[in-house]
């Protein structure tokens, strides 16, 4: 059986989103400050990122890459759907993949293994992996929004969304939260009935709301930034 080797990091379908018009890419590393440039190709992918090096009972080396590739194979899709302009009657499995980007990140690891080291220090790294992804699949309806639309950056304006490999932005205490969805569309996600009369639309977003978008991008990034250009300033 050939077990795949080249997984999902940063999903490629979404990085694409924040190419310039020449394909390019670049990504800041958020702990060291380096820029490098690159594409999807090479930022979407580590090598054996998913690969269960010693599966538990019932499962399959690359049980969790596949179980991922369906469902960015479903969030590719109505991201796509989205950015042709058009309101998706259902984007519940997109609620799947904003789940997966929610638990399968290192930070909340890290702070887990801090906080209760007693109960997942002996954790492996198989283990950890299950865990995230069991956790994702089995809490995505509570990512799924009761309405939702979608902020665009005009033609005109020099302005661009950052995104980063935490994507989504939520809030303490607050029913809302953010995906940017490509350099110039950021998804808004919402639980509060007040907004349902107003959703689904299309709505231009101004030079400040873009800049501080885009300062919770950074704040919330456990390690790379994306930009479709070398400067990641507001």
């Amino acid at each position: 059986m050939t077990v795949s080797k080249r997984h999902h990091y940063t999903p490629r379908y979404y990085l694409r989103r924040f190419e310039n018009a020449d394909g390019a890419l670049w990504r800041l590393d958020h702990e060291t400050g380096v820029v490098t440039s690159g594409n999807n190709e090479r930022f979407g992918f580590k090598n054996r990122w998913n690969t269960l090096r010693n599966p538990p009972t019932g499962y399959a080396s690359d049980w969790a890459e596949k179980q991922i590739a369906v469902i960015d194979g479903f969030a590719s899709k109505i991201i796509a759907e989205i950015l042709d302009g058009r309101f998706p009657a259902d984007i519940s499995k997109l609620a799947v993949a904003i789940s997966f980007m929610h638990h399968n990140q290192p930070r909340l690891r890290r702070e887990l293994e801090a906080v209760h080291a007693d109960k997942v220090g002996h954790w492996s790294e198989d283990h950890w992996l299950v865990v995230r992804l069991k956790t994702a699949l089995d809490n995505w309806r509570t990512y799924v929004p009761l309405c939702y639309a979608v902020n665009v950056i005009p033609p005109e304006r020099d302005q661009r969304f950052l995104t980063s490999s935490n994507p989504l932005i939520d809030f303490n205490n607050k029913p809302t939260m953010l995906l940017p969805l490509s350099s110039r569309h950021c998804l808004f996600l919402s639980n509060d009935p007040a907004h349902a009369n107003f959703c689904p639309q299309f709505t231009t977003c101004d030079v400040e709301m873009v800049a501080g978008i885009n300062r919770m991008t950074r704040k919330n990034a456990w390690q790379y930034l994306y930009s479709c250009s070398s400067s990641f300033s507001e």
